[in-house]
């Protein structure tokens, strides 16, 4: 298993979604050794401000950047990130309608475990993570065992997750680009 978790970050007009923030936490919650990178897509100085902010959260930010990229396309995102994705890595993402449309075509490709909808992450333990879901509207809370160890997808609902603004970091951002359209 890698040693880095991944988060996908929305944005939009050069602001970060508050789902950032939140996908820290959920990546402490699976592994408070392991440190979340943040991957963006986007382009020109949108994608600059977004990077920044994401910067004093995340210790480190990978950024992608075409103007192919200035509106989000799971399609073309999906066979991207294909590319710059160690083996066996873990993607975290919000559970929205982008997230929807990106993932379960992103775990295939991936030949990764998906894991969608996630509301609550008791830990992990040989590799085996332990999430919950919930099912028939929220009445039932499902207790769920994924084996991770070979990479996954993970969608998580937004809002669920606290948001951790006690970071304070200077990360460094990463350009992805040529790795990404090579």
């Amino acid at each position: 298993m890698p040693d880095t978790l991944f988060a996908y970050i929305l944005h939009s007009e050069g602001k970060i979604d508050d789902t950032a923030l939140e996908l820290i936490t959920a990546a402490e919650k699976i592994d408070p050794d392991r440190p979340a990178v943040a991957v963006v897509f986007g382009n020109g100085g949108e994608l600059e401000a977004v990077c920044g902010e994401l910067a004093a959260s995340y210790q480190e930010v990978w950024k992608i950047d075409n103007p192919a990229l200035a509106h989000q396309n799971a399609e073309i995102i999906r066979g991207l990130l294909c590319r710059i994705l160690p083996e066996k890595s873990t993607i975290l993402l919000p559970h929205e309608h982008f997230g929807m449309d990106l993932c379960p075509g992103l775990s295939v490709k991936l030949d990764a475990a998906y894991l969608p909808d996630v509301v609550d992450i008791e830990g992990i333990a040989d590799g085996k993570l332990k999430a919950v879901r919930e099912e028939y509207s929220g009445q039932v809370s499902t207790h769920i065992q994924g084996d991770i160890s070979g990479g996954a997808v993970i969608t998580l609902r937004p809002g669920l997750f606290p948001a951790d603004e006690s970071r304070g970091q200077s990360g460094q951002v990463v350009d992805k680009t040529e790795a990404a359209f090579q």
